[in-house]
């Protein structure tokens, strides 16, 4: 029978504590404190200070907490400390000294690679003495000669760690710790048989005893509560709250619009930059997402798209370049997390997928033109079902030449956007939970930030089967539960942003939304897609090698490039003056801070202030933490 340790909800820290100063001080290892020092790691977040202490007791943990808590470092921190701990008590001439102990689980690629950079950058005083290899994104042979070397971490989804396990490429004889991040999304994606078959005692792969066990995750739902008893023994179980102040600075908003009218809002949000900052746009499909890349290129909005059809290397690249401000426009493809997500083929398929990208890359001549004509035949159906049934039908028999999307990838959980003001739902997302995680990627680390929903009522749903999406037929009832979730989880109430009272002014706008739109054709839009994969391949394929050896030409490697340079209409991307007056003098700031004058984000105790444009001036300064309305449109 487990016992709990539990800890109260929304717990706040009793005083600011240190990574300086005792506790931690005094328990972790001086190299990892110094790593901790050089990434600005001065103050731990409260799931950092609870499970920290905890998981260097040696006790198990289960803690639900947050997107964007700061939940890698409270789990890696303590496993490098018992590594080195480990070894500085075993002889180097032992063969235990040189085995793998801790193993990290994720669900997709992408997280995998951000644990592996973080563990790399939190040892990067022990070089020489932790070695760590992350397995999720496939077989190479440069892995499997590091895994012969018994790396002293493995991060792997759980599925290919079974394949390795079953092939016996890699031995957890020695295994101390064992943590298992966004738990609950894990799950979802239907990896829970491959757990439980890692765990089974009987298969004698994980030690029975001397396992120290931790799971993360953002929530505790009953399937959390069966895989508990698989990894954790007597679990000190931490349900945690960030305090008030930080949730706080999350402004939520949405607006009831028609899907043809969503062209209009996100064009002139973006181009006249009433939105300031950088800002992530979700949509529920992939072709969706190519098209309103191509739209906003029409205006000169420089944007990339990131989804399940491009590489790893090339989806981990736009993240990274997003976080160091190349880019103020991603244009994110979240199909959805479900346990369709991931088939029980997902490794084999995975691996087949890489061995075919070379030669999907020389793949154009006559079955290009073949594909041309299907999609042209196919293009005014409009939006496809679901991601996967995106592609022609007519080439469903070269399915195996195609690239194929990622199962294990999504963009609204894990991902670490560090550095986006705002979130914007182009469509909405299909449930409540995905709601939370995609709002999740901003307003982080002190920073205010904004979402703003599209929420398309019944009434006008399927009007204009060019733009039409099927997902917004359910809008409402859905947008019913976000609110219902939102207000439980946060106590407040998600504000109505009624972009009528301003209608004269965006409506002069409508004539040249209109022009993009005809623009961008279906045709268009699935030449872009297969051209923007393949040039994506390209980059991660060919010069891969070469990227190894030069790591700083990846500065130069833009994932903005327009799809369609030839065919834009350059009079778009500029603005008439008899149109920017009534737009860009909105007032942005000044004495009347809280009345919600402020456009874009502030970090706190930081000058807040909006945009400088023609007939407006600089902004103020709002005080402390304080929240502010960026999208409040004042007479």
């Amino acid at each position: 029978m487990l016992s709990s340790v539990v800890q109260p909800a929304d717990a706040l820290l009793e005083h600011e504590l240190s990574f300086s100063e005792p506790p931690f001080s005094t328990q972790l290892d001086p190299r990892i404190l110094a790593a901790l020092a050089d990434q600005k790691f001065a103050h731990p977040t409260l799931v950092q200070a609870k499970a920290i202490p905890l998981l260097l007791e040696g006790k198990d943990v289960l803690a639900r907490a947050r997107t964007g808590s700061g939940k890698t470092a409270a789990y890696v921190v303590p496993a490098i400390q018992r590594i080195l701990e480990a070894k500085a008590n075993t002889s180097p001439a032992s063969p235990e000294y040189q085995t793998t102990r801790v193993v990290i689980l994720v669900p997709t690629k992408e997280l995998a690679l951000q644990v592996n950079t973080f563990v790399k950058t939190a040892t990067k005083y022990c070089e020489g003495l932790i070695g760590c290899v992350n397995v999720a994104s496939g077989g190479s042979s440069v892995q499997r000669v590091l895994l012969n070397d018994n790396p002293d971490i493995i991060i792997s989804t759980p599925t290919k760690l079974l394949s390795l396990l079953q092939s016996k490429s890699i031995s957890l004889a020695q295994l101390s710790f064992l943590a298992i991040d966004e738990a609950d999304l894990l799950l979802s994606y239907g990896f829970k048989d491959d757990l439980t078959r890692i765990m089974d005692p009987t298969s004698g792969w994980i030690p029975r005893l001397g396992v120290q066990g931790c799971l993360m995750s953002a929530t505790l739902s009953e399937d959390i509560e069966g895989v508990k008893g698989l990894v954790l023994r007597n679990p000190a179980i931490l349900t945690l709250s960030e305090p008030a102040t930080s949730s706080s600075l999350l402004t939520q908003h949405y607006t009831m619009t028609s899907e043809r009218d969503k062209f209009l809002l996100i064009y002139v949000l973006l181009k006249l930059k009433l939105i300031r900052g950088k800002s992530i746009v979700f949509v529920n499909d992939v072709e969706r997402g190519y098209r309103v890349k191509l739209f906003l290129e029409q205006f000169g909005v420089k944007c990339c798209v990131v989804n399940s059809e491009l590489p790893l290397a090339s989806r981990y690249h736009v993240v990274e370049e997003f976080n160091r401000g190349v880019y103020d426009v991603v244009v994110a493809t979240d199909e959805g997390a479900g346990a369709d997500a991931q088939d029980p083929a997902g490794t084999q398929q995975e691996e087949e997928a890489e061995e075919e990208e070379e030669a999907d890359i020389g793949e154009k001549g006559g079955e290009e033109q073949e594909e041309e004509d299907g999609q042209s035949k196919n293009a005014e159906a409009g939006p496809s079902k679901r991601p996967r049934e995106a592609s022609p039908p007519r080439n469903e028999g070269k399915s195996s030449k195609r690239r194929k999307a990622d199962p294990t990838s999504s963009l609204a959980r894990g991902i670490d956007f560090t550095a986006a003001s705002s979130v914007i739902n182009f469509d909405l997302p299909q449930t409540a939970t995905s709601y939370m995680h995609r709002v999740g990627r901003t307003a982080r680390a002190g920073h205010s930030g904004l979402s703003l929903s599209f929420v398309v009522p019944k009434e006008k749903w399927g009007k204009d089967r060019n733009v039409s999406a099927k997902s917004a037929q359910h809008d409402e009832g859905t947008w019913e539960k976000i609110e219902k979730r939102v207000k439980k989880e946060s106590g407040s109430e998600i504000k109505e942003w009624d972009w009528g009272n301003r209608k004269s002014d965006i409506e002069g706008f409508r004539y040249r939304m209109e022009d993009a739109l005809k623009a961008v054709t279906g045709k268009r839009v699935q030449e872009a897609r297969r051209e923007e994969v393949r040039r994506e391949l390209l980059n991660s394929e060919k010069l891969k090698s070469h990227f190894a050896a030069n790591p700083l030409d990846l500065s130069y490697l833009r994932h903005d490039a327009p799809l369609h340079p030839a065919r834009q209409q350059t009079h778009l991307k500029h603005v008439p003056n008899y149109l920017m007056p009534k737009i860009a003098a909105l007032p942005t700031g000044g004495a009347d801070v809280t009345d919600g004058a402020h456009i874009g984000y502030s970090k706190r105790g930081r000058g807040g202030g909006g945009f400088r444009g023609r007939g407006g001036g600089r902004g103020g300064k709002s005080g402390r933490g304080k929240k502010v309305d960026p999208l409040k449109f004042k007479g």
